[in-house]
């Protein structure tokens, strides 16, 4: 818990900016890490699923590889209440947002969603195929800024009552050539790799592309990356201390250049609402 109560929250507390840890079973099973995150004030707390470490059959793997659409429906399902129940044990409130791990909603997965009374899901990638890893999971031609998602089919919009919250990822140009474009990651907005600058133009594209696109709706842009990564030797991102400094630095020169540009940093939690009041002065 350190990566979070003594590196992440000191900086968002002093951008006046709300995150979301959204957290994995093995974190709410651990008494200390409870404790720590109870405490915190000015974030929000979401659910995180690596089905491994999910009831039943739970383990520790080395490695998490299972994607959650692998699951039979049942199963899924039962390891989604166990996450959610191990949620309102430790804290006493039912979790709103919800994010899987690796990325693998699948059929069935907003449906179960729905019935455990979340609010947001933020699975969705866009221009992002990881059918290599996980074959029919596709993200490719996804919105870019938040909707309510076909149940069935995540990546298209639908009449789920939850609101789809997508990662905020660009595309490359070189992503249509036919072959080579397979090869070319997107644009991240994520302070995992590149420059403060870079990342910057990932939010700042993110914002013209929409507003090109409806000029008069709210732009949500959605960073991710995992608290590990900004503990040295904890992640394969950062190995050493001046490896994790560098990715807290580009994430504070975002958060800079939100506060600059009077850009609110909100949790997913708020995202709803703010779509709402949009759409009812429309």
């Amino acid at each position: 818990m350190d990566g979070i109560a003594k590196r992440l929250q000191p900086l968002f507390e002093r951008r006046r900016a709300k995150p979301t840890y959204l957290l994995s079973p093995e974190v709410m099973r651990d008494a200390r890490s409870v404790e720590v995150l109870a405490k915190l004030r000015g974030c929000e707390l979401g659910t995180h699923l690596h089905g491994e470490y999910a009831e039943p059959d739970a383990f520790e793997p080395d490695v998490t590889e299972v994607f959650q659409r692998e699951y039979a429906p049942e199963v899924e399902r039962a390891k989604l209440s166990y996450l959610t129940e191990s949620f309102s044990r430790a804290f006493g409130r039912r979790p709103a947002s919800f994010r899987a791990g690796r990325f693998g909603i699948g059929a069935a997965s907003i449906g179960i969603l729905e019935d455990l009374g979340y609010a947001v899901e933020s699975s969705v990638t866009p221009h992002v195929d990881w059918s290599d890893k996980a074959p029919g999971l596709s993200f490719e031609g996804a919105p870019t800024q938040p909707y309510h998602p076909d149940p069935k089919f995540p990546a298209c919009r639908g009449a789920s009552k939850i609101l789809e919250v997508p990662v905020t990822i660009r595309p490359r140009a070189m992503q249509r050539l036919p072959l080579v474009g397979k090869l070319v990651e997107a644009r991240w907005l994520r302070p995992t790799h590149g420059t403060g600058a870079s990342i910057v133009a990932v939010a700042r594209d993110e914002i013209a592309a929409a507003r090109a696109a409806r000029p008069n709706a709210p732009v949500v842009l959605n960073a991710m990356f995992h608290n590990v990564e900004i503990i040295p030797g904890a992640s394969p991102y950062a190995a050493t201390e001046s490896v994790a400094r560098a990715i807290l630095g580009r994430l504070d020169a975002l958060l800079a250049w939100a506060e600059r540009e009077s850009i609110a940093v909100v949790g997913l939690e708020d995202v709803p609402g703010i779509v709402e009041d949009a759409r009812a002065t429309l």
